[in-house]
């Protein structure tokens, strides 16, 4: 008796050891009542980003990129809107009218929006409730091209930027290929939207576009169409509606787009069953799939061209992205060009550029327009171009 005892001892110890001993699986409480359930829980938060690295086509060494993953959705359902706007007629309207409009399930929704915070930052962007500054930096102060070159053409924005082609220039040399999109600009989007990756924004994109769609009276009609597309792109991409964060206006990623142009123009382009704007590879996919489409980019044509003028300051016809002349016209006026242009003979926005000691000219053409569908400022595309050649001629050494 005395030796069973000991074998059946020693039994326990070796099974435990080997692990095939399963522990008890983790209770958990569930409640038929929706008032059971703390707001705080009513979905799962997201897991801590995990560090990947990007595939490339290069033997430079990389660097890992931190790719936002999300765990599974699994959504919840009560009948009671809670959380700051939950006496909100005009956030229990929109949500009634996405229920009936795109068939979602109204309980669903109300867990959804229980969860919202007001985005006080994002108001205060807008100067939603006081009398906004008027801007120090306007177009026809001189010197503003300086400062605003000067945030984003730089060092730090080069090196950056070399780093991120090599990295992912397998990415760029596909999407070159099937959308046409010289990849100088597609590096140059992500240099001034995000640095990089390096600053993609801290706001809930949830809480940011619902209190800018419930608040933010001049631009609500706006902002409760990206709220809507919000919430159907996290169904679409069965993601937890409070994981992502991104800027102040709701857009996000490396690519920034806002959720409108994610569902329209965002591609997996990996091949991973995923879109996901944080990842290198579906940016630079995304951001040359909407050059392409929205901006009806030309690959056979070049985008802008620096011309001399014989005076410091011009004043002559209007100047911006806009604006439409023959090249002809141009040349009476006294411009000259400071190439050949890669040949290109058609019509030119006129772009003024303020510097210190004088008006910069260039001459832009529909490919200008084209990045400015992203964001319409002349002084925004043009830091996209410069910046994007400075990278181009830093990674191969010259002008391409």
């Amino acid at each position: 008796m005395i030796k069973i005892k000991h074998l059946t001892l020693i039994s326990a110890i070796l099974i435990l050891s080997s692990g095939c001993v399963q522990r008890p699986p983790a209770t958990t409480i569930t409640s038929s009542n929706p008032n059971d359930i703390p707001i705080a829980q009513t979905y799962p938060m997201p897991n801590n980003p995990t560090t990947t690295y990007p595939q490339t086509a290069n033997t430079y060494p990389t660097t890992p990129v931190v790719i936002e993953t999300q765990p599974q959705y699994i959504p919840q359902r009560t009948p009671y809107l809670r959380g700051a706007y939950a006496s909100n007629y005009k956030l229990k309207q929109i949500i009634n009218n996405m229920a009936a409009k795109y068939n979602l399930d109204i309980y669903e929704l109300n867990a959804i929006f229980s969860t919202v915070n007001r985005d006080t930052l994002a108001l205060d962007k807008y100067g939603v409730y006081k009398k906004r500054k008027p801007s120090k930096e306007k177009a026809s102060q001189p010197g503003s091209w300086n400062k605003y070159r000067a945030q984003f053409v730089n060092p730090s924005h080069i090196r950056k930027g070399v780093q991120f082609w090599r990295e992912n220039a397998n990415w760029l040399n596909m999407a070159a290929y099937k959308y046409g999109v010289d990849p100088a600009y597609i590096v140059g989007i992500i240099g001034v939207e995000t640095n990089f990756g390096g600053f993609t924004g801290k706001h809930s994109v949830l809480d940011a576009l619902t209190t800018l769609a419930l608040e933010y009276k001049k631009r609500s009609k706006f902002f409760t169409s990206e709220l809507e597309n919000y919430i159907l792109l996290t169904k679409e991409q069965k993601i937890h509606p409070q994981s992502i964060k991104g800027s102040y206006a709701g857009a996000f990623g490396l690519a920034q787009f806002m959720p409108s142009s994610f569902r329209e123009y965002a591609v997996d382009f990996n091949g991973d069953g995923h879109t996901n704007l944080f990842d290198p590879a579906d940016a630079i996919g995304s951001i040359a799939n909407y050059f392409q489409k929205k901006g009806k980019w030309n690959p056979r044509i070049p985008v802008a061209m620096k011309v001399y003028y014989n005076k410091k300051r011009f004043y002559g016809i209007p100047t911006g992205f806009k604006t439409l002349y023959s090249q002809s016209y141009l040349y009476r006026l006294g411009m000259r060009p400071s190439s050949n242009f890669y040949g290109y003979r058609g019509p030119v926005s006129l772009i003024k550029l303020s510097k210190y000691d004088r008006d910069e000219l260039w001459w832009g053409t529909p490919n200008f327009r084209a990045i400015t569908r992203y964001n319409p400022k002349d002084y925004y595309a043009m830091a996209v171009h410069q910046l994007g050649q400075e990278i181009k001629k830093a990674v191969y050494g010259r002008r391409l």
